[in-house]
C-alpha cells in the first residue's frame, strides 16, 4: 500500500522535524538527504499497520491520529519513530554510524 503525496506530506508536516532530530541525535545510517521520502513511506506502512490495524485511513484520519500522538503521547512517539528508524537503518548495514573518537580515548 503505497502512500499518497498528501499522506506524505502530512507525515512530514508533524513528524519531519522529529525524524530528523532522532536520526541525528542517535547516529543512525540514514542518509536524511536522499533517503528522506523512502523513510517516510516505511513509517507509513507501519504505522497504518499499527494505529489502523492495515486499513487505509483518509488523509484526515491520518492527520488527527498524528496530532493527538503529538499532543497527548509525545515521548511515547518518539520511541516509537526511534524504533521505526533503527528498523529502517537495519536494512542498509549496521544500525549506527562510526561516532568521531573522544579525544582521551587516544591517551589511555
Amino acid at each position: 500500500m503505497a502512500a499518497s503525496e498528501e499522506e506524505l506530506y502530512i507525515l512530514d508536516k508533524h513528524l519531519g522535524e522529529m525524524i530528523e532530530s532522532i536520526v541525528y541525535k542517535y547516529g543512525y545510517n540514514v542518509d536524511v538527504e536522499s533517503e528522506y521520502e523512502e523513510l517516510l513511506e516505511f513509517i507509513h506502512r507501519r504505522l497504518v499497520k499499527a494505529w489502523f490495524r492495515g486499513r487505509k485511513p483518509s488523509p484526515e484520519e491520518l492527520e488527527a491520529a498524528l496530532k493527538n500522538a503529538k499532543r497527548r503521547k509525545r515521548r511515547h512517539l518518539e520511541v516509537l519513530l526511534s524504533f521505526l528508524i533503527s528498523r529502517y537503518a537495519a536494512r542498509n548495514g549496521p544500525v549506527y554510524v562510526q561516532q568521531h573518537s573522544d579525544w582521551r580515548d587516544d591517551y589511555y
